[in-house]
């Protein structure tokens, strides 16, 4: 092949990964320390590893923080979206493309302190006492898988925390890696909160939406695997989330692109 085709080949290929990857909107929401918003400027572990993937393609699409259940719907009615995080369900395998893990996280129940043995107590009553977890997310839908029945569906963690503080519900569904930062956010001591039970561990994904390209889909998918390949993906984590240890392997669930 001559040197000159291949120079054109590789200018295509550049081109290609330009264009494609500059179509998708990017959305997140506030969970801190894996995404927020600080001096209107969107922040966290996944931003950063999100915005990583988008220098080595070249590209620098903005990423917007929404309201989970808000971005969500643009996920399930957009071509062209990412977002992250998300966890992995048989119902969302359907609707999605996920590549990852990014991040993993064990989905705990929180009371307030001093009351988990009363709790404990309840036996199967305890799923009847009532619980918070933020709209449409995994921890709302694993607290249901687990037989919870009196559930109110929160705006974000942030308003998950103040309910539980203010004696509103007595449970509280939150990933272990985020509820320290989400307490600080809340203006509310950590100590104040201990866990009851841990429910399930998860993993969390960058999700795509139906309708995105599987060139697009599989530029991303090859970029985290070169990241953290080369050993970026664990010291962003670390800085992030110190002592936690990395989720290394690369999977792409749900619908084929």
């Amino acid at each position: 092949m001559s040197r000159l085709l291949l120079i054109c080949l590789a200018f295509a290929c550049a081109s290609v990964r330009a264009g494609e990857t500059m179509s998708l909107s990017i959305y997140t929401d506030e969970w801190p320390p894996i995404s927020f918003v600080e001096n209107n400027e969107v922040k966290g572990m996944a931003v950063d590893l999100v915005n990583l993937i988008q220098h080595r393609l070249h590209q620098d699409q903005p990423v917007r923080l929404l309201p989970w259940a808000r971005a969500y719907n643009f996920l399930l009615t957009q071509p062209n979206v990412l977002l992250f995080v998300l966890g992995r369900t048989a119902e969302r395998e359907k609707l999605m493309t996920m590549v990852g893990p990014v991040a993993s996280s064990t989905i705990n129940l929180y009371c307030r302190k001093g009351e988990a043995e009363q709790l404990r107590g309840m036996g199967d009553k305890l799923l009847l006492q009532p619980l918070t977890a933020f709209r449409s997310s995994i921890f709302l839908a694993v607290a249901k898988q687990h037989g919870f029945q009196n559930i109110t569906a929160s705006s974000d963690p942030v308003q998950s925390a103040l309910l539980l503080h203010a004696n509103h519900v007595s449970l509280w569904s939150e990933g272990d890696s985020v509820v320290k930062s989400v307490m600080h956010k809340a203006g509310l001591p950590y100590e104040e909160i201990e866990i009851l039970q841990p429910l399930e561990k998860i993993n969390l994904y960058l999700a795509f939406s139906r309708g995105t390209k599987r060139a697009t889909i599989l530029l991303w998918e090859k970029t985290l695997r070169d990241i953290k390949h080369d050993g970026t993906f664990s010291k962003l984590y670390q800085h992030w989330l110190p002592g936690e240890r990395p989720p290394m392997q690369i999977e792409r669930l749900g619908i084929e692109p």
